[in-house]
This record gives C-alpha cells, sequence and structure tokens, in this order.
C-alpha cells in the first residue's frame, strides 16, 4: 500500500472517469471511531452545476471516499460511484416502496 500524505492531497484537482471536472480538494472527513476516511470534501469548479451533486451547507462537494479510482497528478473519480441527489432520491424511494410492500404483506 502506497502512504500518501493529507497535505499533498490539498489542491489536487478531482476528474471523473467520464472527464467531468469536478473540483479540488479542500479536505477529508474522517469517522472519528476508526479513522477511515469517508468523503473527500472538494471546492467545485466555477464551471460545474452542483445542483445535483451532494453538497454541505456551505456549497462543498461531499465525495464519497469509494468513489476513488486512482489517485496520482490527480483523482479519478468514479462517475457510477458518485454520489448524485438523483441516485439518492431514487435510493429512498425504492427503500420505502419495499417497506411499504413489507407492511402490507405482513399486514395482510
Amino acid at each position: 500500500m502506497v502512504k500518501i500524505i493529507a497535505s499533498k492531497l490539498r489542491d489536487v484537482e478531482l476528474i471523473t472517469d467520464t472527464g467531468i471536472r469536478l473540483g479540488w480538494v479542500y479536505d477529508l472527513s474522517f469517522d472519528e471511531e476508526t479513522g477511515d476516511i469517508l468523503v473527500i470534501v472538494a471546492e467545485p469548479d466555477e464551471d460545474l452545476d452542483t445542483s445535483e451533486f451532494v453538497t454541505d451547507h456551505e456549497g462543498l462537494l461531499l465525495i464519497p471516499v469509494s468513489a476513488v479510482k486512482s489517485i496520482g497528478e490527480v483523482i479519478i473519480i468514479d462517475s457510477g460511484k458518485l454520489a448524485v441527489k438523483s441516485k439518492l432520491r431514487r435510493v429512498g424511494t425504492i427503500k420505502r416502496r419495499l417497506t411499504e410492500e413489507e407492511s402490507r404483506t405482513l399486514g395482510g
């Protein structure tokens, strides 16, 4: 495993595997108990429409570390694993429907 100093990641560009420029690393979010990196917090590219991306209260992108394909001169993000609001809405809708179906099935 290659070790990378977190401070070296600051301002590294994030690009999806489909060529979309997301922005630049601003910070990292860690799990306090395990120390695992959970999310890359990124300053969005000025040309990026962030309306469909998951952002924090300051408008910074929240990119799950599980979406990282590679780290080098740039960080490549797997667009299929990138958290976007439309995917999250679909997942929420699917979970709600499953719960409703379970309730109907159990209820008779």
